[in-house]
């Protein structure tokens, strides 16, 4: 085959496709060629290696080679063989004018290179792939490991649980409270548990009296009140005689505002304010306020104080005219002019009338310190203080002392202890059970409700009525309401409301 000039190599392919076509149409003539010396060969081989046959015979392979195909003549095969080579040559002349651009356009397209790169690319994914299965597969099999290593689950046994019976409380209850924590339960009857303190402060009473007072005890209490240690000191002697009968927060308030009014706040004043404050059931402010107003001519703040109640008549009547006020308290009546000195004289005078005079007197304020120390000596009884250790603490803004109690180490029942026959929480249960009034609280530390199921249910067993709540910490504070001490501080404001709010009323204590 001929070289190929240079500028036909972009028809490579094209003229190695005719080449191969040219090969196979000679292979096919050659074939054919062959084929038919073959067969002439063969039959002068046949006949001359035939056996010599009858007529019968003769005839019978005569009627058999009628029924073979045309014999193929020579000359039709060299025409044949012609027509095939003009058909060839016609067909390369027409494979020549085929337009190849839009094969060379998809050789273009086929980028072995990026073929190559996508391939590689894909090789480490699959790479990365098999890691990361080999990884699962790992885990796979340590956590197969785990789970046969893991102990078959036995659940828990079943817990008691009850459908609370909402019942009314009782009207005066025997409480007592029943401290669950979750290594068991303390027990505190605040009747018991005070009652002892009480009895000894009932025998001692006169002894917790103010002894001797000192203004340091209060210094801070006036300065807060009278705006200066200067006024707190001015007023001290006036004030002081107080102590033992009234708040001297409410005494210092009367003093400012009666000095505050033109009215001078001696201690005789100071204690007629304080019997008003009584006979009116208001504090002391209240009635100076109300006596500073009627020196002005308004008798309104004085009318309000009225202590009787419609449709009682009231005991309080006053009236302005002329510069005069006609006072009146039931049937003691009087006229007085509007100015500080004839009002203040009226009132100083109405405290002297029969049923007003020394009314505050009925009450006693204690001095904290000496309740404090009292207390301090019966904690220090390991019959009084029981499971508990305690302590009195004095709080500036309270008007009484508090006990502040901690249980003690070791003190209290055990869920087994408890669970005993005749242990002492089934005795307290059953003392209980016996008083009409009694009534077990179980105050539930967060942590200690499983404790608390079982100690109910003992309880249910012998039929306690009970009730019960959470409780923040087993530290309690008792209040020794019954001895009103003085504050040193004066009491907090309450928060300011606009008067449209709903107060909602906390929900009511029930049995369950």
């Amino acid at each position: 085959m001929a070289k190929r000039k240079h500028a036909e190599e972009q028809e490579l392919p094209f003229v190695a496709l005719m080449d191969t076509m040219t090969n196979v149409v000679g292979v096919l003539i050659i074939v054919l060629v062959m084929v038919g010396l073959s067969v002439a060969s063969a039959v002068k081989k046949v006949l001359s290696d035939l056996p010599p046959v009858t007529k019968e015979e003769l005839q019978q392979i005569q009627e058999e080679v009628k029924k073979l195909p045309e014999k193929i003549d020579p000359q039709k095969v060299e025409e044949q063989k012609k027509q095939s080579e003009a058909e060839l040559k016609r067909v390369t002349e027409e494979l020549k004018t085929v337009d190849t651009s839009d094969l060379q356009s998809k050789m273009k397209f086929m980028d072995l290179e990026a073929f190559q790169k996508q391939l590689d690319e894909r090789k480490k994914e699959r790479d990365k792939s098999k890691v990361e299965t080999d990884k699962m597969l790992t885990e796979v099999d340590r956590l197969k490991a785990l789970l046969d290593q893991t102990p078959v689950f036995t659940p828990p046994p079943p817990t008691y649980v009850r459908l609370p019976n909402p019942r009314v409380y009782p009207e005066k209850p025997n409480e007592t409270r029943i401290l669950v924590a979750k290594q068991g339960v303390l027990t505190f009857n605040q009747t018991k548990f005070m009652q002892p303190i009480l009895d000894g402060m009932e025998k001692v009473k006169s002894q917790l009296e103010f002894q001797k007072v000192e203004f340091a005890t209060f210094a801070k209490l006036l300065e807060a009140i009278l705006g200066s240690a200067a006024n707190a000191q001015k007023a001290w002697p006036d004030v002081a005689p107080l102590v033992d009968r009234v708040q001297l927060e409410y005494v210092a308030q009367a003093y400012k505002a009666l000095t505050a009014g033109g009215i001078p706040a001696t201690k005789q004043m100071l204690a007629a304010v304080a019997d008003l404050g009584v006979a009116t059931r208001q504090t002391m402010p209240v009635v100076a306020e109300a006596i500073v107003a009627a020196t002005k001519g308004d008798v309104a703040p004085w009318l309000k104080l009225d202590p009787a109640k419609a449709p009682a008549p009231p005991v309080i009547k006053a009236t302005v005219a002329g510069g005069k006020i006609s006072f009146a308290w039931g049937a003691n009546t009087r006229d007085v002019k509007v100015n500080p000195k004839d009002v203040a004289d009226y009132f100083h005078d109405l405290a002297k009338v029969k049923g007003i005079e020394n009314l505050s007197k009925s009450r006693t304020i204690y001095d904290a310190t000496r309740i404090q120390a009292m207390v301090q000596r019966a904690a220090a009884n390991p019959l009084l203080s029981g499971s508990y250790a305690f302590e009195a603490k004095i709080v500036p803004t309270l008007p009484y002392v508090q006990l502040a109690l901690t249980p003690k180490g070791g003190g209290g029942e055990t869920i087994e202890a408890m669970k005993q026959p005749n242990s002492a929480y089934i005795r307290l249960m059953r003392d209980i059970k016996a008083d009409s009034h009694g009534v077990a609280i179980f105050q539930v530390m967060p942590d200690a409700f499983e404790t608390y199921l079982e100690a109910r249910k003992l309880a249910d067993e012998v039929g306690v009525p009970a009730t019960w709540e959470f409780l923040a910490k087993l530290d309690l504070i008792v209040n020794l309401t019954g001895y009103e001490v003085q504050r040193l501080a004066p009491t907090p404001p309450r928060p300011a409301t606009t008067g449209t709010g709903v107060i909602i009323a906390p929900p009511k204590r029930s049995l369950d």
